[in-house]
């Protein structure tokens, strides 16, 4: 039971690690994203998504951007962000999708100020809250007098706040409409900074940025998601690793736990053994006796495993009892992934397994000798 169970949760954490950080780190980009070398504006965006779409049928969505680095000013704070300008309505950015206050940029049509969506942690550096303003200087290295200052100045108004758990990527990103960064980064209506790129899966991200690659020349530049986010992905493999291990280890000593409990019981019921078999009992069915008592405590063991195993990871995915330092882990809490194909696969493993381990103590009682048995003190 406790092996089965310790399995369970064990595949349901590292399946849950490694689907919230890939979720996470969607939020911020897509599957593919296209920039430019030297972050120079790239023309004619119209025109090149319907190129890109037409051309490349494996890309399912494709939103431009307008991204630069700027400083965020407060009344009582200051701090670096990248300003990134997405269309409104976009439903790629998963950050948008987790407003804890206020609301996203898509209700925030006919406003006269533009708006913002800034992070928890940035919020809370610069003071600030949903409704109040900020102002935006449009990082520039001549940026040497009041004049030039305010010539890159912008004001914006604190829509919305959202927090994904991965606090050292959301205090760096603040989200505005795509109109509202091509004024502030004194862009043409048709110019962007790249585009996100949505693929059917995101293995297949390398391989579609590569076409786009042999298709769009200097100064586009694809990069898939592995390319702009290697060392959270390297981490994530780095999970998977030490799997085979500790599912090895505990299924090694919940093989040991049936042999070693069969054993004990073959011991205590040497005296029955040899009743049985004077008696007329034959090897197969003695055999039969001590299978069938292994595999009743795999079944009972199993199902007990299974459901504690099943109680532990909801309740923790209901009410995160065990927290995480997003700063460190990119999330909050714990996180699991409750799926059927785990509890199949070591629910299998567990009744293979338990029936090899009884075939040694029912053939050590099958092959004992009447006489003996019956002399066993």
């Amino acid at each position: 039971m406790l092996g089965t169970a310790a399995l369970v949760v064990t595949l349901s954490i590292l399946s849950g690690f490694e689907q919230t950080l890939t979720n996470n780190v969607l939020g911020f980009t897509s599957n593919i994203e296209i920039s430019s070398y030297g972050n120079r504006p790239l023309p004619d965006y119209p025109g090149t998504s319907r190129y890109l779409i037409r051309k490349v049928p494996e890309i399912r969505q494709m939103t431009p951007f307008v991204e630069r680095q700027a400083i965020l000013r407060s009344p009582r704070g200051v701090a670096g962000v990248v300003m990134r300008g997405v269309p409104a309505t976009d439903t790629t950015v998963l950050a948008l999708k987790r407003i804890i206050a206020g609301r996203g940029l898509a209700s925030t049509a006919g406003d006269t100020v533009d708006p913002i969506v800034i992070s928890k942690g940035l919020a809370h550096q610069l003071h600030t809250d949903v409704g109040k303003s900020v102002a935006a200087i449009r990082f520039n290295e001549r940026l040497r007098t009041r004049e030039d200052i305010l010539a890159n100045l912008h004001k914006f108004r604190v829509v919305g706040i959202y927090s994904t758990g991965m606090s050292q990527y959301d205090d760096m990103l603040a989200y505005t409409t795509l109109p509202a960064a091509q004024a502030f980064n004194g862009f043409s209506l048709t110019q962007v900074s790249g585009y996100d790129i949505r693929t059917p899966t995101l293995e297949s991200s390398n391989p579609v940025a590569a076409k786009i690659n042999n298709m769009l020349h200097y100064p586009y530049v694809a990069r898939s998601v592995y390319d702009v986010y290697p060392t959270i992905f390297a981490w994530i493999d780095l999970q998977k690793k030490p799997i085979p291990i500790i599912l090895g280890l505990i299924i090694l000593v919940a093989a040991f736990n049936i042999i070693s409990t069969l054993l004990l019981i073959v011991i205590e019921k040497t005296r029955s053994i040899g009743i049985l078999k004077s008696l007329g009992a034959s090897n197969g069915g003695v055999a039969r006796i001590f299978i069938t008592q292994g595999m009743t405590i795999a079944v009972v063991g199993t199902l007990l495993g299974d459901t504690l195993g099943f109680i532990l990871c909801l309740l923790e995915s209901q009410f995160h009892f065990f927290k995480l330092r997003s700063e460190i882990y990119f999330m909050s809490s714990v996180p699991v992934s409750i799926e059927w194909q785990h509890y199949v696969i070591v629910s299998a493993i567990a009744l293979i397994l338990a029936l090899s381990a009884t075939l040694i103590p029912a053939r050590i009682a099958a092959r004992m000798r009447p006489l003996h048995a019956l002399n066993f003190a």
